[in-house]
């Protein structure tokens, strides 16, 4: 593995592929190690990134020509999801070598839910049974030998309950392959087994080109498919523990990242683990990170992308919970009781600058620190049932 770096330039850039609030807490953590963030939006309104940001620049995301020019003014680049395109990160590697990390060849083993799935049952971890499917038959043959109910994923782009159906009955196969293939009718699909599990974990994990650290596992809980709540550390048995950090660490070495990583875990009932899927980038299972862990993913992300020695992720609290704010009306963003999550003891409200609400949608989170796990709770649990945004 490569040295680490020791020393920092001034007026390094980095570039962000990019530009909602995972581009916007990278570019507030580079900005205290003096780094410039420049990124990549393809918004046209102001995004929560722009804030940020030291410099703009406005384009597609499928635009290889712009991103290339974008990327030709960076010392380093990095992506806030990853959904771009292979073909363009296969270019960044070519025209700019060790500048995108990430890099193209990590991507190309995790691009999609099927090359993913492969990439780590070739690396010996416990996955769900899958299959690709082509048709209803396939579903049904499937669903032979699995039972039902089974999950119907879109390969790429499928996020926070979208792109995927549960299918409980021969009768929805038909419905749901015509749902998730309404906007691309070559949409690429595959079909998994359920894995009835008691508890979702996730793990970030941050690489460089000489060491790897991992945070505290946390417990997620999912509402709807999305994340409502984020626990820490979860209550789990050392064996449990132990078996989650050494496949984060085998999926790492396996696709050779470079950079923070979350990986989530399904925890059956009988003690049994399946790697539900990856992020290759932060995560908002990790944005506890930020006030709980002595160096927060975000910051850990920017070490890793300049191969720069990575920080200490032990817990500053016994306790760490974190509520997702999601909106709850279509209409211009406002956080109608902010003084309530403002008044807290060490509590701490991070809102995106997002310009819309949309029900549902991502607008900010909420971290709590402590020594009371159920006086946490309950204080979250009030303001989720109190808040408008």
């Amino acid at each position: 593995m490569n040295q680490l770096v020791s020393s920092l330039k001034s007026q390094t850039v980095l570039g962000i592929l990019g530009s909602g609030q995972l581009a916007r807490m990278t570019a507030l953590a580079a900005s205290e190690l003096g780094i410039i963030t420049h990124i990549f939006c393809s918004e046209s309104e102001i995004s929560p990134a722009e804030h940020i940001a030291s410099k703009t620049f406005k384009g597609s995301l499928a635009d290889k020509i712009e991103i290339l020019k974008f990327c030709e003014k960076c010392d380093f680049i990095t992506l806030e999801n990853e959904f771009i395109d292979q073909d363009i990160l296969d270019a960044i590697d070519s025209n700019f070598p060790n500048r995108l990390f990430p890099n193209s060849k990590t991507f190309k083993l995790i691009g999609d839910k099927i090359s993913e799935k492969e990439s780590f049952q070739k690396a010996g971890i416990k996955i769900a049974p899958f299959a690709r499917i082509q048709n209803i038959n396939d579903v049904k043959a499937f669903c032979k030998t699995h039972g039902y109910p089974v999950v119907l994923k879109s390969a790429k782009g499928g996020y926070d309950g979208y792109g995927n159906c549960t299918i409980k009955n021969e009768g929805q196969i038909k419905a749901s392959i015509l749902k998730l293939k309404a906007n691309d009718p070559a949409r690429v699909l595959l079909v998994e087994a359920f894995i009835p599990y008691e508890a979702e974990l996730a793990i970030m994990i941050a690489r460089n080109k000489s060491e790897m650290v991992t945070y505290p596992i946390a417990h997620t809980i999912q509402e709807n498919h999305i994340c409502h709540y984020v626990s820490v550390p979860a209550t789990l048995s050392n064996k449990i523990e132990a078996e989650i950090i050494e496949n984060a660490k085998k999926a790492m070495t396996a696709i050779d990242a470079i950079g923070i990583f979350a990986f989530e875990f399904f925890l059956t009932k009988n003690g049994e683990l399946y790697l539900n899927e990856s992020a290759p980038r932060p995560h908002n299972s990790g944005h506890y990170t930020i006030e709980g862990a002595i160096t927060g993913q975000f910051h850990n992300h920017v070490r890793s992308v300049l191969n720069l020695p990575l920080g200490l992720t032990s817990l500053r609290s016994p306790y760490i919970m974190m509520l997702n704010l999601l909106g709850t009306q279509n209409a211009p963003a406002e956080l109608k009781n902010a003084s309530d999550f403002l008044k807290v003891s060490d509590g701490h409200l991070h809102l995106y600058g997002k310009k819309l609400s949309k029900v549902g949608r991502k607008m900010g989170h909420f971290t709590l620190l402590g020594n009371n796990q159920k006086e946490m709770q309950k204080i979250l649990e009030k303001l989720k049932s109190e808040y408008s945004l």
